[in-house]
């Protein structure tokens, strides 16, 4: 290949074109201002990236909000095996969680027990293992509740005992009505055993109610054990009287006869002699008569005033008289 080699006019148009372009080239300031001005650009390019990206991230969480909030409302009619069952699971320990009171947490662990046998009852086919696996939930759920209850009901809400009684009957009738697998009969006969459990539970508590002792003071699975043997009330715990005090004898001696004063009446007479508030007093036994005092005078009503002294002080300093045939001085 043959090296190209340059014209003169082709050298001389490349000659002129550097000058030109050594002409045209801008000075310091102008350098500076192109400078700070795409300076500026890439400054803000970032924020609008950053407000960009943060429309987009709200978008998506409205987005995020508004199919939580339909798959909530879908999630409550789904059943096991479900794609929304998952949800409908966390909603129901969402709603557990910001639940409180002892009592209200116990009804929701019962309500929740429930749902798992609606669920069991509305399914189309009888699969074992979803059968088996929403059992144990229902266990689950039953025990936990039955154990907040009963400890309340022995610590004096005692309609949470007869709660869980009607509790465990209706389950008892949603249990009855199921169509259970073959695989699955061992799992539905312990569930049958388990609200025969609540049941007994709940009426053992309440027939101790009114014991002295009412439960062993341990707990299990279903909460408060009940107490077993006689169901007695000592009375001392009535009487507020320490055991084993022996109580005080009673006694049969007859108290003595308490002497009553009676008026003195005059001999051979039997009225008595009441003495007179103005007349004069009964003559004595030893024949003399006592002296007549003249009756009191009263003080009179009216306050008196202070009489005023005329007495004039002394002064406090006295002065002798300078000049004779003239009186002194006194002062104060």
């Amino acid at each position: 290949m043959d090296e190209h080699r340059w014209t003169a006019r082709e050298l001389e148009v490349i000659s002129g074109l550097r000058g030109l372009g050594r002409a045209v080239e801008p000075d310091d300031d102008t350098k500076a201002r192109i400078r700070a001005e795409i300076s500026r650009k890439l400054e803000a390019e970032p924020s609008r990236r950053r407000r960009a990206l943060a429309t987009v991230l709200a978008a998506a969480a409205a987005l995020i909000v508004f199919v939580g909030g339909v798959g909530l409302l879908l999630s409550r009619g789904s059943l096991p095996g479900d794609p929304l069952y998952g949800m409908k699971l966390a909603s129901e320990d969402a709603e557990l969680q910001l639940t409180f009171d002892e009592a209200a947490r116990g009804s929701k662990h019962l309500q929740f027990a429930s749902n798992r046998l609606d669920e069991l009852a509305a399914m189309p086919s009888a699969d074992t293992s979803a059968f088996l696996t929403t059992l144990s939930a229902f266990a689950a759920e039953a025990r936990a509740g039955t154990a907040q209850l009963t400890v309340l009901g022995v610590q004096g809400d005692t309609a949470r005992l007869d709660q869980l009684r009607t509790w465990a009957s209706e389950q008892a009738g949603k249990l009855a009505a199921l169509d259970v697998p073959d695989g699955a009969r061992n799992g539905f006969t312990q569930a049958g055993t388990l609200l025969n459990r609540i049941d007994a539970r709940a009426a053992a508590l309440t027939g101790r109610l009114s014991c002295y002792r009412i439960t062993t003071g341990e707990a299990d699975d279903l909460g408060a054990v009940p107490a077993t043997g006689e169901c007695t009330v000592p009375p001392d715990a009535l009487l507020g009287i320490p055991s084993g005090a022996p109580l005080p004898p009673v006694s049969t001696v007859s108290p003595p006869p308490v002497e009553i004063a009676t008026t003195p009446t005059a001999p051979g007479s039997s009225t008595p002699v009441v003495p007179s508030a103005t007349g004069p007093l009964p003559p004595s036994s030893t024949g003399s008569t006592p002296t007549v005092l003249p009756p009191p005078i009263s003080a009179p009503t009216s306050t008196r005033l202070p009489t005023p002294s005329t007495t004039t002080p002394p002064p406090l300093i006295s002065i002798p008289p300078l000049i004779p045939g003239l009186p002194g001085l006194g002062i104060g």
